[in-house]
């Protein structure tokens, strides 16, 4: 059996190790070769699929985060058609943005042998180009038509980031620091404050959402110091190349116990627990002592942190944790049937 060395390169990012199907259980780690369906035709479901369900995890949780903050500040009920509404049209446009970003990676997916439905052409490139167009039209139209303008312009700066980490000549992905700054910015301020604009509260004492950027970018600096081998090796300088395993998961960790300092500071007692509870994982591959076991235990505080907040926001929507129950489940129901491949996976 093959064993993927690092999940990223095969299927969405952030998660332990995937195996193509095989007969045996145990094998040496070798190259991953090209997975069994994919010179299959397209289907439907690569279309729903090629949003990277599972990468959208956090944005759902921030967005359900800062609603839950913009209506407690403001003093006002939340309304589930708002709510709803929202969290569909802002789907819609990071689930584009999502598509856009595999096409301006396509070569570099085909090098790394990851994200292989638009860099082996299952989906083909005008269609995903498309898919891209209609998403961000539908994002547009449900903001207009049901949403107050402040949610519009948030769908406007997240799109606009959105291609500027994406795309040349900007292509932030690519650039050290700016990377995870763009990543702070998407997931950590513009998904809450979706959320929060979405149900119509007023911008005020916004400060409360300042420790959920520096959690985000503790958890994207850590996904880059897993991707190092891969991204050094086809010329992208990220945050990860440049810091190295061993300073990356210093600074990772520092950040994380910024983002518990600030959420003291703001009252942030959701952002604040969540952070605490997620620093332990965080400290074990900075305990490490050799870097290969560094790299072996760097994304366990990706998985956990990603898990805490989001049974934070569950714990305030409590239908939240059935609909993320359902998600992973179709999502590994769909890769082992369309690839052979079990993703995801939490193993260590």
């Amino acid at each position: 059996m093959d064993r993927v060395t690092n999940p990223r390169q095969i299927a969405e990012g952030s998660l332990p190790p995937v195996h193509i199907a095989s007969s045996t259980k145990d094998a040496a780690p070798e190259k991953v070769h090209d997975p069994p369906s994919a010179m299959g035709r397209v289907r439907v479901t690569d279309y729903l699929f090629l949003l990277r369900p599972m990468i959208l995890i956090p944005v759902w949780t921030f967005y359900l985060l800062g609603a839950y903050h913009g209506a407690t500040i403001a003093g006002m009920q939340l309304q589930p058609a708002r709510l709803l509404i929202g969290l569909g049209s802002f789907t819609a446009l990071l689930g584009a943005i999502y598509i856009i970003n595999q096409i301006s990676d396509r070569e570099v997916d085909l090098a790394n042998r990851k994200l292989f439905l638009i860099s082996r052409s299952i989906v083909p490139l005008w269609s995903a180009w498309v898919e891209a167009a209609l998403l961000i039209a539908l994002a547009f139209l449900l903001g207009l038509l049901f949403l107050p303008i402040r949610f519009v312009i948030v769908l406007l700066v997240s799109l606009v980031l959105g291609a500027a980490y994406s795309l040349e000549p900007l292509r932030f992905k690519r650039r050290p620091a700016l990377d995870v700054l763009a990543n702070a910015a998407g997931n950590g301020i513009l998904n809450t404050l979706a959320g929060w604009t979405a149900i119509g509260a007023p911008l005020s004492e916004w400060a409360i959402l300042l420790p959920y950027p520096l959690a985000v970018a503790s958890v994207h600096l850590a996904t880059t110091i897993a991707d190092i081998e891969g991204d050094g090796s086809v010329g992208f300088r990220t945050s990860g190349v440049v810091l190295g395993t061993r300073k990356g998961v210093i600074v990772s960790t520092g950040l994380m116990t910024v983002a518990i300092v600030v959420a003291f500071i703001v009252h942030n007692k959701l952002a604040f627990y969540a952070s605490l509870f997620s620093l332990p994982m965080f400290l074990i591959p900075a305990r490490s002592p050799g870097k290969a076991s560094q790299k072996m235990n760097v994304l366990l505080p990706v998985k956990v942190a990603t898990l805490i907040f989001s049974v934070t926001a569950g714990f305030l929507f409590p239908l939240y944790i059935p609909f993320l129950a359902a998600v992973i489940l179709l999502t590994r129901l769909y890769y082992k049937r369309r690839f052979g491949i079990v993703y995801p996976s939490f193993k260590a």
